[in-house]
């Protein structure tokens, strides 16, 4: 009976820590984030990128315009919205994450410039 009781508590707490852990991959805060306007593939064609004042970059191509290093300080900075104007110039907002913080938690931003870093193309 014991046995019982502690393999039950043990999976408990298990699924509790699980459930309190929210677990991030680059893709999905991409996805949540970003694909809507920089598209499912990052070459800025997302559903909403026509309805913009500019239009979304292409995210493959930052490596090779930056002779070929991946811009990992100036694409964090620009998530965070370092160095932008104002939301309504067509820019860039800013993006809340899940406890409204106005910026992205910094795991989700770390993950999410790897992700960014992954999609690159060589020229």
């Amino acid at each position: 009976m014991r046995l019982i009781w502690g393999t039950a508590i043990v999976a408990v707490a298990c699924l509790l820590v699980a459930c309190t852990q929210m677990s991030f991959t680059g893709r999905s805060v991409y996805d949540h984030h970003c694909a809507s306007c920089h598209g499912a593939t990052g070459k800025g064609d997302g559903d909403f990128a026509d309805m913009l004042l500019m239009l979304p970059p292409d995210l493959t191509v930052l490596a090779a315009q930056n002779g070929g290093e991946f811009p990992r300080l100036r694409v964090t900075e620009a998530i965070q919205g370092k160095g932008r104007e104002d939301h309504f110039s067509g820019a860039m907002p800013e993006f809340a994450d899940v406890a409204g913080t106005g910026v992205l938690a910094d795991q989700q931003l770390e993950i999410l410039v790897d992700y960014l870093e992954s999609l690159q193309v060589e020229n």
